[in-house]
């Protein structure tokens, strides 16, 4: 295989790495903004930046598909075995192995934390209607007692 196939097969690894990293520590900030802070504003800028993130991940997407043409892997995306496939057209590169494994470990560490945060999520915004649901409650009652003539504050 031509080296430049091992250094493009490395670059794209690489980058795919440091962009899961990004989308990690930005899911780790959700979930502090969510549990701990209750910002909803700084809640929507990470998702946007999340969003952004994940579009370069998506580009990175097609980077592949190209690259793993001029392999001569064709299938479709996400594929398992797709890692072993790829050791096996460079199986004298160590490098290559570790960078796929981090790359495999980390994504599946993002999976894990995007549900943890995902749940949080749920459970602050069911939290948000109870609270909503009660104030709505609480000045149906001062109304009604406003209108039988209690005095009002």
């Amino acid at each position: 295989m031509p080296v430049d196939l091992l250094n493009s097969t490395k670059e794209l690894l690489s980058r795919e790495l440091g962009l899961c990293k990004m989308l990690r520590a930005m899911i780790s900030r959700e979930l502090e903004t969510i549990v701990l802070d209750g910002d909803m504003d700084e809640l929507l800028r990470i998702l946007r930046s999340k969003d952004d993130v994940i579009a370069q991940l998506q580009l990175l997407a097609d980077s592949w598909q190209d690259l793993l043409f001029d392999m001569g892997i064709v299938r479709p995306q996400g594929t398992e075995g797709l890692g072993r496939d790829i050791r096996a057209m460079f199986p004298d590169d160590e490098e290559l192995p570790l960078l796929l494994e981090k790359t495999r470990t980390l994504a599946e560490g993002i999976m894990k934390a995007e549900e943890e945060a995902q749940a949080e999520l749920e459970k602050h915004a069911a939290g948000l209607r109870r609270q909503i649901t009660s104030r709505i409650h609480g000045r149906r009652v001062a109304n009604s007692y406003a209108k039988m003539g209690g005095s009002s504050f």
